[in-house]
Formats: structure tokens, C-alpha cells, sequence
């Protein structure tokens, strides 16, 4: 999970859309008559942990920087309600005397995990350009907080041992605090990357959806893991898909994790 959200986009290759060619002086000229502000993207997402997260940055940025300037900023929530008192937004975005880039800090508190919250900000007209992006909406989401329900045992066909045969392993597993469908085994592959496995309605199908599995397989860097199964007594089992930058490996492998006695229902 990101812990912080990057901004997509840079303000030079944007500012592209701003501005006209002027053959003569073979440079870029802004022809607006303001001083054209303007987000850079229409939608952003940030995703925090369960804990341990402030906020985070939203860039807007302008063609003309002569002079320091302060935008009229409004926030409201996508279907048109009030923004809820856990995420405070400032009503304007200042700019210094030169800067074509400035920052909203928009403040996240105890937001509910699991939640999507789709933020819309919006500028104000008076300063933008005739293509301006005046609004912006961005999905903010706080990650489940899960509580330790005991030891498990996670049996892997991928990383098997050298005669072929499956490798067989305890892991700790907790469960979602407000989801109980939801179980995290704790570094099955490698420390600091942890699998969630999401348990149907049906209480029977098994989802698990692309995520990191461990930081590098054979210098392929990054592989990621999804792929579904099955909970039957007390046992899922999943086919999963290992995937790195430069394709999957195949077959899918069948793993296994036998759940602690306290999360079986």
C-alpha cells in the first residue's frame, strides 16, 4: 500500500497544454489573459495504511508567475454532499511570486477503513485558461485494520523445496477488525509483503486480488500475485498467477493456507 500519494503528472510537460509555439522566438508563449491556473490531471488516488497517515499533497499549477496570487478553493463530496469533518481542505491555493506550481495539503483523520471517499475540489474561474481543469476528484482510501486470530500454515507449490515437493510453512494470520471476509497471512514470501485473501458471500469462493508478493524473483524485480479457490473446511486453496514485468510464469501454482482454529467459522 502507498503510503503517500505521488502526484501524476509533471508540471513542465503540462504546462505544454497551456501554451502556444512562437516560431519567432522559438519558445513557448502563454496568449491567455490570465494567469492560467489550473490542476494538472482531472482525478488522483491515494490509498493509505490503516495507521500512520496525515494526508497528503494535491499540485496545481499556473502559466503566468510574475506575481505571488491566492485562488478561491471550494471541496465537496462527489454526490454533492459536505465534505465529513475528518478530511479538512483549505479554501484557497497561494502561490509565491515566481512559482508556477503550488500545493493544497488536504488533512485525513479517522476516516472509515474500507471506505471509498471521492473528494472533488474546485478552482476558481477567474484565473484559469479557456481549457482549464477546474475540478479534480480524487478517491481516498484507508486500509482495513486487522487483529491477529493466530498461526496458520501456508503450503506453496511455486516456491517448492529442491525435490519438487510442496513447501509447507507456519504464518501468522489476521483477520479484517470490519470485514471478518477478509484474511491477511503475514510475509508468506518475503518480509513486508503480506497476501489478503477475500472470502465470498457464499462463504465458500476465494478471491485474492493483484498485489505485491515479494520484491524480486530472479532479477525480474517486482512479482505480484492474484488468481481464486476455494474455503472448505477450514482450508483455502487458491490458484495463483506470479507475474512479473516481463510476463507470468506458468502453470498458476495451487497454494494453500490451513486458517488458525479462531478463524474458522
Amino acid at each position: 500500500m502507498k503510503l503517500k500519494n505521488y502526484f501524476l503528472g509533471l508540471s513542465v510537460a503540462v504546462m505544454g497544454l497551456l501554451t502556444s509555439c512562437d516560431q519567432d522566438n522559438e519558445g513557448p508563449v502563454y496568449e491567455g489573459t490570465t494567469m492560467g491556473v489550473t490542476f494538472s490531471i482531472n482525478a488522483q488516488s491515494v490509498s493509505f495504511p490503516s495507521t500512520g497517515y496525515e494526508g497528503f499533497d494535491v499540485e496545481v499549477i499556473r502559466a503566468v508567475s510574475d506575481e505571488a496570487a491566492t485562488v478561491p478553493l471550494s471541496a465537496s463530496m462527489s454526490d454533492g454532499s459536505a465534505v465529513p469533518s475528518e478530511i479538512q481542505v483549505p479554501s484557497s491555493v497561494n502561490f509565491e511570486a515566481g512559482e508556477f506550481t503550488a500545493a493544497i495539503h488536504v488533512t485525513v483523520g479517522d476516516i472509515t477503513p474500507g471506505e471509498n471517499y471521492r473528494l472533488v475540489l474546485t478552482l476558481g474561474e477567474e484565473t484559469a485558461p479557456v481549457d482549464a481543469v477546474l475540478q479534480k476528484t480524487i478517491t481516498i482510501y484507508r486500509d482495513y485494520t486487522y487483529s491477529s486470530i493466530g498461526t496458520g500454515t501456508y503450503t506453496t507449490t511455486f516456491f517448492a523445496l529442491e525435490d519438487g515437493s510442496p513447501q509447507s510453512f507456519p504464518v501468522e494470520v489476521m483477520q479484517a477488525d470490519q470485514n471478518p471476509s477478509l484474511y491477511k497471512a503475514i510475509a508468506v514470501y518475503e518480509k513486508g509483503y503480506d497476501i489478503v485473501f477475500q472470502v465470498g458471500a457464499d462463504g465458500r469462493t476465494v478471491s485474492v486480488a493483484r498485489q505485491a508478493a515479494c520484491s524480486d524473483i530472479n532479477g525480474y524485480g517486482t512479482a505480484y500475485v492474484a488468481g481464486n479457490g476455494t474455503l472448505e473446511n477450514g482450508v483455502i486453496t487458491v490458484t495463483l498467477e506470479f507475474s512479473v514485468s516481463a510476463g507470468s510464469f506458468t502453470p498458476p501454482a495451487i497454494e494453500t493456507l490451513q486458517l488458525p482454529t479462531a478463524g474458522v467459522e
